[in-house]
């Protein structure tokens, strides 16, 4: 039961109802042969309006809607990314821009959220339905400046990533969290006391690590203040050997920290191949939190009223037009 009307009202009104009927039929059972007839579909008629104060119900298990995903991209923006051995001879970066484009794509309606990493991680978009936005970043991200370069390591986002999962996971508990690294894995500086994606595992559903490079590696060109590290800078020497730096991917770092999440590790080569991403239309499924609902079922005491004021309808009319032709 609901309740529509307190127990109270409802139990008076069946009360006064009942035993006003009661007294009717008491009063009219000697002068009228059918008088029981009227006062029984007369208390029918009580307790059908009680019934609908009463409102009984159905359980039904509540169900809660999944809403959509939470995707994280976590960039390797370090000089490296702008090493020339992507598709060819084309910027890691490129890639970058390429796959965030395709996930994007492929899991509409999300909510995206940019942390990028070089010597440090930072949030570069807060989680937002906003593709707009993701797209302009997308458009305009550089590597970090050449000159104020001090290394990094794949692990660097660690900290920022959880602290944002963690806000995340408050903000929308029913979202799936999905987390993709873009990186070319290569480590340069101390990463020793950098934490591992162990400490986040238990916050995301899914994701993947992609890696950019390749084993003979590519030559960088230098990033400057003014953004030219798309290709009109000079390319970075080696300070040992006065020749040509060269970048390799690590794809052992990589594959290290996809297993840290338990996640897919893919090589990136070249646009257009295919990166894992969860079904969508499982994502934004109705599922049971294992607690009942009650649904009022109203409609069968309604009928029985409406069945039950028509009959009555039908008796009354012919008496009181016999009534009025009396008179």
């Amino acid at each position: 039961m609901m309740w529509i009307w307190p127990v109270w009202l409802v139990a008076l009104f069946l009360l006064l109802g009942l035993g006003a009927c009661f007294f009717c039929w008491n009063r009219e059972k000697a002068s009228r042969k059918g008088a029981w007839k009227d006062w029984t579909r007369r208390g029918l008629m009580v307790v059908a309006v009680a019934s609908i104060g009463a409102a009984p119900s159905v359980a039904l298990p509540r169900e809660k809607t999944v809403r959509g995903a939470n995707v994280f991209f976590v960039v390797d923006t370090t000089g490296s990314m702008n090493a020339e051995d992507y598709d060819g001879k084309k910027p890691r970066l490129e890639g970058v821009r390429a796959d965030i484009r395709q996930i994007v794509s492929r899991i509409p309606n999300a909510r995206y959220s940019i942390i990028s990493f070089n010597s440090g991680a930072t949030r570069e978009l807060p989680i937002t339905t906003d593709v707009a936005a993701v797209e302009s970043w997308v458009q305009t991200v550089k590597p970090e400046q050449s000159g104020y370069s001090n290394g990094s390591s794949v692990y660097r986002p660690v900290k920022v990533l959880k602290r944002e999962l963690e806000r995340s996971r408050r903000s929308h508990p029913q979202s799936v969290q999905l987390v993709y690294v873009f990186s070319d894995g290569e480590p340069r500086g101390d990463k020793g006391q950098q934490k591992t994606y162990d400490q986040i595992r238990n916050l995301i559903d899914d994701g993947g690590v992609l890696g950019y490079g390749t084993a003979a590696g590519g030559p960088m060109k230098e990033t400057t203040f003014s953004g030219t590290g798309s290709g009109t800078g000079s390319y970075i020497e080696d300070p040992q050997t006065r020749q040509t730096a060269i970048s390799k991917i690590d794809e052992k770092e990589l594959k290290a920290a996809a297993g840290q999440l338990k996640v897919n590790y893919m090589h990136r080569t070249a646009p257009g191949q295919t990166i894992d991403v969860p079904d969508v239309s499982k994502v934004e499924q109705r599922t049971s939190d294992g607690r009942e609902e009650r649904s009022p079922v109203l409609w069968p005491a309604g009928i029985a009223l409406a069945v039950l004021a028509a009959w009555e309808i039908a008796v009354t009319m012919p008496r009181i037009r016999l009534r009025v032709g009396r008179k």
